[in-house]
């Protein structure tokens, strides 16, 4: 059928007919076109062939040039892009023949791809993470890298790196290109000869690099957002495949991109909103959601076992809320001034936070603070006064003479339930623990 140079042999004594008739019983796809790109034929496989793909695929196999008469670079290109679909060219008489097959391993790596990078990125992933993510799991190259490109020194350098066993940040040297090189065109880099490329060969070729893959990554607005590497000593065995897949994640990486980085914004957005700008701690709506989610998170251990949660030191119930008043932090502003109020709240929450690693400081209101302490086990009042005393003497040793910290401590057991029960119950205790250490603040 084929003469060996890429030629369909068209003159069998076989009548044209009854080719077409053997063509339809085949299940790859076979389209055949005249001299000047008009259809022939097509066989009943080719239905299968997604009709973007048909478009693609056509625009490759266009009238003046035949695939096989491509270099190796160009199929290797064009077939990235057909979505594991592969399709060879043949002269075929003064016509055309084209054979299109789809390749099940790679189209459900493909689907696979597509899917967890989604996932990942709706979990909350950076968009890079999520590509080292799948590159991992699917390709299987020597160095996997994440990057981007550095405008001003035309280099690609890389955030993250898989060297086959760890996961690093600045793992591999930059990528410096020649001044005529454009690393941030489409179509994908393919090659072993380093020094062709890289004004740092000697760098890259010292990490035992003998061949990369890179391909540049683009937003809606065309902009190189990124830039993905495969690199292994020598050429991949299944080079084709690996293109394929970088090339997919280059179109799925650029909208993520986006959607990533609004995800980030939107989360810092959120977390400025919570955080009281002073201490750098939670404010009093993020004391608000967390208490709540503790909670709830005790309705549900209560109703799935009351009796338990009883007995067990660790459950929810016994989380501790304490709330703590800076006595004497009037006189503070009024006469060291506010910028002085404010080191002090500082100095007392980071002092608070230090006490416990699992705990949550937050800034309740002008100069009271709250610390939670989820699941807290046996934690009682007289351990935390010890630890408050020496927040105290902290306080003194930085030049706060006379400055004291009430508190009231509450238990989520103790509440009717709800946050505002809660906060009552420590505010009362909180004066009462005021009028009890008989100190007169000014």
């Amino acid at each position: 059928m084929c003469d060996g140079t890429g030629n369909m042999n068209a003159s069998s004594n076989v009548p044209e007919r009854d080719l077409y008739a053997i063509y339809d019983d085949l299940s790859d796809g076979v389209m055949i076109m005249g001299p000047t790109g008009k259809e022939l034929y097509r066989n009943k496989a080719m239905k299968r062939l997604p009709d973007h793909l048909e478009n693609r695929l056509m625009s490759f196999v266009g009238i003046d040039e035949c695939i096989c008469e491509k270099s190796r670079h160009e199929k290797l290109v064009s077939r990235s892009q057909m979505e594991g679909w592969s399709f060879n060219c043949y002269a075929y008489g003064s016509g055309k023949l084209i054979l299109v097959k789809f390749d099940d391993q790679l189209g459900k790596q493909i689907k696979a791809l597509r899917a967890e990078f989604s996932d990942a990125i709706r979990d909350g992933m950076p968009a890079a993470s999520a590509a080292m993510q799948v590159l991992r799991d699917h390709v299987n190259s020597r160095w996997v890298a994440i990057g981007s490109l550095d405008f001003k020194t035309r280099s690609v350098v890389f955030d993250l790196c898989y060297d086959g066993e760890h996961l690093q940040a600045n793992r591999l040297p930059s990528l410096n290109c020649f001044a005529d090189s454009k690393p941030c065109e489409h179509s994908p880099l393919m090659t072993a000869d380093l020094s062709a490329h890289f004004v740092n060969s000697d760098e890259i070729a010292a990490y035992g690099i003998g061949h990369v893959i890179g391909m540049s990554m683009h937003n809606h607005r065309d902009e190189c957002v990124g830039y993905a590497l495969l690199a292994d000593e020598a050429e991949p065995n299944q080079m084709s495949q690996s293109v394929t897949l970088l090339k997919e994640l280059a179109v799925l990486y650029g909208p993520y991109f986006e959607v990533s980085s609004a995800h980030q914004k939107v989360s810092k957005a959120v977390a400025d909103a919570n955080t009281d700008v002073v201490t750098g701690h939670g404010n009093r709506r993020a004391l608000e959601s967390y208490l709540q989610g503790c909670l709830d998170e005790m309705q549900r251990e209560q109703e799935e076992s009351d009796v338990l949660t009883l007995f067990d030191s660790r459950a929810m119930r016994n989380s501790v809320v304490m709330l703590l008043d800076l006595d004497g932090f009037k006189r503070v502003n009024d006469v060291l001034g506010h910028g002085e109020g404010d080191r002090a709240l500082r100095l007392v929450a980071d002092s608070l936070q230090e006490i416990d690693s699992n705990s949550r400081v937050f800034r309740f209101g002008g100069d009271e603070l709250v610390q939670v302490f989820p699941r807290a086990g046996n934690l009682d009042s007289d351990e935390l006064r010890l630890y408050v005393n020496d927040v105290e003497r902290k306080l003194d040793s930085h030049g706060f003479k006379g400055l004291g910290l009430s508190l009231g401590i509450v238990h989520l057991f103790e509440g009717d339930g709800s946050y505002a029960s809660l906060m009552t119950l420590a505010d009362a205790r909180m004066y009462h623990e005021k009028r009890l250490r008989s100190v007169a603040f000014i």
